[in-house]
Order: C-alpha cells, then sequence, then structure tokens
C-alpha cells in the first residue's frame, strides 16, 4: 500500500513565486463569483478537453484577460480549491500503458477529495478519441485504498475489465482555480502546486501550471485559447497520472512522452538556471 498522503508534508510554492502568488489572489478577486451548485450545470462530463502546460508567472496576465467574461468557483470564502487525489491501475501499469501507445477507448480511475468541502468521489474517465471525453464517478466517504462491493458495482457499470485487480499506485496533490464562462458553456481549470509522490520519490512541479478547457463542443474563438495563442502557448496532450508516472519511474517506457519532457525542462529552465530537473526521495520532502 501507498503511503498515505496526510502524512507528507504538504507545502506550497518557493518563496521566489511569492510576488506570483500574491498577484494571483488579487486577480481572482476581481471576478464574479459562482457556487458549487452553480457550477454543476456546467459539469460537462462528456467533454471536450483541451491542455496547455504554462508557466505560473505567466497566470497573473492570462487571468487578467478573463475577468470580463469569466466567473469564478469559490467554496466557503475560498477561490483557490486544494485536491488530492489516488490514482489506480493493473499490477502491470495497463492504463498508463494504453495511453502512452494511444489506445482508444483508454481508462483513468481515481479518488479524488476536495478538501475545501470535504467531498470525494470515486471517478472513472474514458477517453474515446483525441478530443472527447466522458467521466463518471460516484460519491465516497473518503479516499481509501481499497474498493468497497459499492464501488466495484459502480466501476463495472463503465469498466470492461476486471477491478479486483486494480491497485493503487500514484498519490498527486495540487490547488486548483476554476473558472466559467456560461456564454461559450466552457470551464477552465488552472491546477498550480502540483506534487506527485510514491513510497520512494516526490516530484514538485511548483513553477509550472496545467490550463485545461473543457467545452460542450470545440471553439477556437474562446478568449483563454486566443490569449494562450498569444503567448506562444500550443495544446500539449497531458495526463497528470501518466507525467507523475513516468517521472517517479524513470526506467519505464515514455517515448511517446519525450515532447512533454522535453517542454517541462524548457519551461523549468527559463525559470531555475542549472536545475536539477528530477524527483527527490520521499524522505527528503518531509
Amino acid at each position: 500500500m501507498l503511503t498515505s498522503q496526510r502524512t507528507v508534508e504538504s507545502f506550497w510554492l518557493p518563496s521566489l513565486f511569492s510576488q506570483t502568488m500574491t498577484a494571483i489572489e488579487h486577480i481572482t478577486a476581481l471576478y464574479p463569483a459562482v457556487t458549487l451548485n452553480e457550477m454543476d450545470e456546467y459539469a460537462l462530463l462528456d467533454r471536450i478537453d483541451t491542455k496547455y502546460l504554462v508557466r505560473v508567472d505567466d497566470l497573473p496576465e492570462l487571468l487578467s484577460a478573463l475577468t470580463g467574461s469569466h466567473a469564478i468557483l469559490e467554496t466557503g470564502s475560498s477561490r483557490i480549491s486544494e485536491y488530492r487525489t489516488l490514482y489506480f491501475d493493473t499490477p502491470t501499469l495497463n492504463f498508463y500503458f494504453d495511453h502512452h501507445n494511444g489506445k482508444r477507448p483508454r481508462y483513468k480511475i481515481r479518488m479524488r477529495e476536495y478538501q475545501n468541502t470535504q467531498d470525494a468521489f470515486l471517478e472513472i474517465k474514458e477517453k474515446v478519441h483525441d478530443l472527447r471525453t466522458i467521466k463518471n464517478r460516484m460519491p465516497i466517504a473518503s479516499i481509501r485504498q481499497s474498493f468497497t462491493s459499492e464501488m466495484h458495482t459502480f466501476l463495472e457499470q463503465f469498466y470492461p475489465g476486471d477491478s479486483s485487480t486494480l491497485r493503487p499506485i500514484l498519490w498527486n496533490n495540487f490547488k486548483r482555480i476554476t473558472l466559467l464562462n456560461t456564454g461559450y458553456c466552457e470551464r477552465i481549470t488552472i491546477d498550480l502546486g502540483l506534487k506527485f509522490f510514491n513510497d520512494s520519490d516526490t516530484l514538485q512541479l511548483s513553477h509550472l501550471a496545467v490550463i485545461e478547457l473543457k467545452q460542450k463542443d470545440l471553439s477556437r474563438d474562446s478568449i483563454i485559447l486566443q490569449a494562450l495563442k498569444s503567448k506562444g502557448y500550443q495544446p500539449l496532450s497531458l495526463s497528470k497520472y501518466c507525467t507523475g508516472v513516468a517521472f517517479l519511474n524513470p526506467e519505464i517506457k515514455h517515448n511517446r512522452f519525450k515532447q512533454n519532457f522535453l517542454q517541462f525542462r524548457a519551461s523549468t529552465k527559463r525559470i531555475h538556471k542549472n536545475v536539477n530537473f528530477s524527483p527527490v526521495p520521499a524522505s527528503l520532502s518531509h
């Protein structure tokens, strides 16, 4: 079993980025707020996803471009939510290799806790083709490292494999900003402070963020797409699960993700010169 994430100290961005985070918090305060119930009307469980890997220090400018068109999810008094996730896979990492080999359909199974609200779900995502993703989920009491009989029954509805073979593989935590544009029926999630770990290693990507645009139908007229394009960003096929597995297991096959690795390193070198961009032992991250 993987070490529980609660036993590992969670730390936020390095001091180098404190100014950037202050700017982000100031800008998010300018948005009109929507509640979780309002956001659920635009859950977009059947959707088209477009992802980008961006530098955290570009976020203030990108966020500023959306204040007139988007609203922000607010839970309690917080506009930046905390998430923690436990990913499951087969002992031979079928989900990872299905993604690496470009198989369709392919699946991702995880338990996710929304720490601001204490809600938790068992989620299964099916990638139907290059653009469309279908997500199904069931409420659970909390993240656990094995499935109950009710969970197995749920998985059997949407996953054609044997759920009894699935094992916990990777922990991930991050902070998220969620924006909504009702006019385009689109949601934007911005994930910051990404951290991955297993029993032996920890990887933090504090200087990078993942922006994901979720749309009912693909529209290139989206303001965020235009803003990202103006800064030279291109869409990227990116899985947080596969990223964590590949970086924490350097011996594993990851040819398909080579371009992702190059982009991670290129973005890193623009901020940190001579950085050693690799996981550190979990014991050193405590």
